[in-house]
């Protein structure tokens, strides 16, 4: 029955539209150049994940702060790269851990963005990478308002990390670009917490959870000798000092 249904899409049929226009006749480049304009932007991400694990599919919602920008000059076409800090909505963790999902337990991540004008497509082709995984999220932006995205990760053979052996996936979904009074509501913060000046510390924040410092090696002994007489001097006159401290 499947084999033959009719899928039919808006527009179907009609001629391709000009180069640097899309079906609605307006530009492929408004949402990277509202980008360019306001230093920021903001991308609602909503789909369906399948994990590797039999019965194991979610629903995903994410909303992605875009800043920190470097953007092509010409005769390059449009291109940009930026850092990303992503709120992951609602149950949305919870939901891709208990499907064995190998992401940190945090809401909040760090993210890296790349786009660049494809004329062959006519429109931007756009990926979304994490910072603490190696899965990526593929879109199409036409300049319209609301665009469909893939997603996938591979198997992490060899990664030691908790789940690794069931965090592949495949997903689908819909982007939408919204404005930054928008992204305020749905992350229950006043706009002016979310500015191109406040981002970087935004991002290095979610970074660090993400990445968070090895604890510092403990100094090694020398072998022998002098250089282990004094390593063992000031080893003992840190101890004393640290105690003295406590007592005080």
């Amino acid at each position: 029955m499947l084999a033959h249904a009719a899928t039919t899409v808006p527009y179907q049929g009609d001629p391709a539209p000009n180069t640097g226009e899309n079906t609605n006749g307006t530009s492929v480049f408004t949402n990277y150049d509202n980008f360019k304009e306001n230093g920021q932007a903001f991308l609602l991400r909503e789909g369906r994940f399948t994990y590797e694990t039999p019965g194991k599919n979610i629903t995903y919602v994410g909303l992605d702060w875009f800043s920190a920008a470097t953007f092509s000059t010409a005769p390059l076409p449009p291109a940009v790269n930026a850092r990303i800090v992503s709120k992951y909505l609602g149950s949305s963790v919870q939901d891709a851990l208990n499907a064995g999902a190998q992401i940190p337990a945090s809401t909040t991540r760090a993210q890296l963005y790349s786009s660049s004008y494809s004329a062959q497509v006519n429109a931007m082709e756009s990926v979304i990478t994490a910072t603490y995984d190696d899965w990526t999220a593929r879109f199409w932006d036409d300049g319209l308002p609301v665009t469909n995205y893939i997603a996938w990760e591979g198997d992490d053979a060899g990664d030691q990390s908790a789940n690794a052996a069931t965090s592949a996936l495949a997903g689908f979904g819909t982007a939408t670009w919204i404005s930054a009074d928008a992204a305020a509501v749905l992350l229950n913060v006043s706009v002016t917490e979310l500015t191109p000046e406040k981002f970087n510390d935004a991002y290095a924040a979610a970074w660090e959870r993400g990445n968070p410092p090895a604890p510092a090696p403990s100094p090694t002994p020398p072998a022998s000798g002098t250089g282990r007489m004094t390593f063992s001097v000031t080893a003992a006159f840190v101890t004393m000092m640290v105690t003295m401290m406590t007592m005080c």
